[in-house]
Formats: structure tokens, sequence, C-alpha cells
């Protein structure tokens, strides 16, 4: 019987880091379990540069350091030079990831369940398989909770015939008024002709394909766009609610990624936390730790609340955009807002509506 050092469950930007950051040119042999075909993906992970992301700017594939948030009525542009928007795309970071990885065995097998069985633990696959590790790193997403708010997304890798985009700087939050949900148009432009075009919804229930498509269309011929080639696709699923409250009463398994609480709940942006948790997790060696402050999670609680209760089209982050500098704003979506940006972020809000999810 063979028992591995650990076994990674899920080799998404989490269980990928967790096999470069912590095991890499060790002796130990490792398992990973992944029921999707990675090679397809390639999906692009944004985050404004900080100091524990520094180690991989040469994986990033493009930086801007302005971008845009509006809507009809509204447009801002925010700028910081010291932290730039970056985009790492999935198989950048896989490639880096598992460059070294000659102790990885990687089976394309989903896992049906684990459970300790004395210093090991015993794995089982959908295949009824059984494979033996010291320690469990868990990747897995938990199912969404209907109640709670997700953000999903589809967009489009596209090349124009002209040239049609500004390369200087991204669309973050192009918004739209729509019914019971909040939506709004991501637009990272690589070359004047060549650009992601994304369409992300705020809401508690997930929408088609054809409905992020029809919106994407609906930008693209509001800005005159109707010849193009479409190259690539990207979609995805982001919890937006604490997905781990605890850590695991088992020392020896690891919730990681989202399913650790990785990901910042009120904007959806995981992968740079993800990054650092595992960076924390080698660095303490414990079992759990907690990237974002418990007054960051308290500031998070609250906005969430407000976006369940009060439908808009995105009159809260144009606010916030409007009262807040490049920095600020930035410091704001990477959780590390100082007091008097949170105060200012309290001040940007409706009162009323605010007050209300202060206590709910």
């Amino acid at each position: 019987m063979k028992i591995y050092k650990a076994a990674i469950i899920g080799l998404g930007p989490s269980g990928l880091a967790v096999n470069k950051l912590i095991y890499d040119k060790k002796p130990s042999e490792l398992i990973a379990f992944e029921n999707t075909d990675i090679n397809k993906r390639n999906n692009l992970f944004g985050f404004w540069l900080q100091d524990w992301m520094k180690p991989f700017e040469d994986l990033v594939e493009r930086k801007w350091s302005s971008w845009v948030i509006g809507n009809k009525l509204n447009e801002i542009v925010l700028s910081d030079k010291k932290h730039p928007y970056c985009v790492i795309s999935y198989k950048a970071w896989k490639n880096y990831c598992l460059d070294s990885a000659n102790n990885l065995q990687i089976e394309n097998k989903k896992v049906v369940s684990y459970h300790k069985l004395n210093n090991y633990f015993k794995i089982i696959t959908e295949d009824k398989k059984e494979y033996f590790a010291e320690r469990i790193y868990d990747s897995r997403h938990t199912r969404q909770k209907k109640e709670e708010l997700a953000q999903h997304f589809f967009g489009i890798n596209i090349t124009t015939k002209d040239n049609q985009f500004d390369d200087n700087k991204i669309t973050l939050m192009q918004f739209t008024k729509e019914k019971n949900l909040l939506h709004f148009i991501y637009v990272l432009p690589f070359k004047h002709n060549k650009a992601l075009i994304e369409s992300t919804v705020f809401s508690t229930e997930i929408l088609n394909e054809k409905w992020y498509r029809d919106k994407i269309c609906e930008y693209l011929k509001n800005l005159k766009i109707n010849d193009f080639r479409e190259d690539s696709f990207e979609q995805g699923i982001i919890p937006m609610f604490f997905m781990e409250e605890e850590k695991p009463k088992d020392v020896n398994i690891f919730n990681i990624g989202i399913r650790g609480g990785a990901c910042k709940p009120s904007t959806g942006y995981a992968f740079s936390f993800l990054i650092k948790q595992i960076q924390l997790l080698k660095k303490t060696n414990k079992n759990y730790v907690n990237v974002h402050p418990f007054i960051e999670r308290i500031m998070d609680k609250i906005f969430l609340n407000y976006l369940k209760r009060n439908n808009e089209n995105g009159s809260s982050f144009i606010n916030l955009a409007k009262n807040l500098n490049g920095n600020e704003f930035q410091n704001f979506m990477m959780g590390k807002s100082s007091l008097l940006t949170k105060l200012k972020i309290i001040k940007s809000m409706p009162k009323a509506p605010f007050a209300k999810a202060i206590f709910k």
C-alpha cells in the first residue's frame, strides 16, 4: 500500500500553488485529483499588484495603470502606477507550478470521499479506487447557497479587423441597468485590436450562456464593433460569501482556495489572496490561516447585505470611485484599506439602506 505525503484535491490555481510553493524541490511524493482537463482551461486571473505577488511578476501577461468605472451617465477613470492591474492566465500559472513537478502524480478522477485511518487518510474516487495520503489539501467548492450572492461571468476573447480599443486602460465595470440583478461589462484590451469582453453578474440566480452573450453583443454594437473574430471564451462562478468560517478539526486537513476563505466576497477577487493563503500556510505551518483581517470581513458582510437588498445599476461602486483615489480604490478591492479609506467608503454609501445592512 502506497502512502503519499499529500493529496491535492482539485488542480485549480490553489491546488497548483500547493505543489509549487510548499512542495517544490522536495523529495515528497504527492498525488493530485482533477476531474476536468486542465489543458483546456485558460481563464485569466486579475489583481492589483501587491508585494506578495511580486515573485510572480514575470508571469503577468499584461499590466494597466488606469481603469474605468461607470455607466451611461457617469465614467470615472482611476490610476495607480505603483499598483497596476495585472492578469495571469491559468495556463501560465499551471506551467509555472508544474515545471518541476517530478514528484506529483495526477489522476483525472473525481474524489467522492476521504476519511482518517490511523496516521493517514483513505481517499475514494468515483471509480471506487482507494488512495492513501498523510495530508489532504482540499480546494473543491462547496455548494452555492440559494440565498447568497454569486459572481458569475462569461467572456469572449476577440480580435477585431480594425483598431478599436484604447489599450492603456481597462474597463473594470461598465454597469447596465437590469431587473433584480447587478450587471457590468469588464474589458481587458491587450492590444488595439484584441480584448477580453466579459459579462459579469452579481445575483443569487445563475443565468444561461445566451444571456451573457446578448449583453456582450449589445456592448460591442454600441461601440460599432461588428467585424470581429471570437478566439476563445471563459466562464466561471465565484461565491460572494465566506466559505470557511472555522479551521478544519484535523491538523492534516487543509481547506484551500475559495473553500478555505481566500476569496474577498464583496468583490469576487480570489487569485492573489489564495496565493497569499498558501504562502502563509507554508510560513506558519498551520492548517488554517485567515487572509482577510477581521475588520475587512465585517465590512464585506455589511456591503454584501446592502447589495443583496438593493438591486441597482452600480451606483455604490460608482460612488466609491468618485470618493476614492486610485490607490485607495485598489486598497479597498485588495482588502487593505486604511481607517480613513473605510470612513470614505461608508460616507459614499446611501445612508438609510447602508444603515439597515449593518443590523442584518
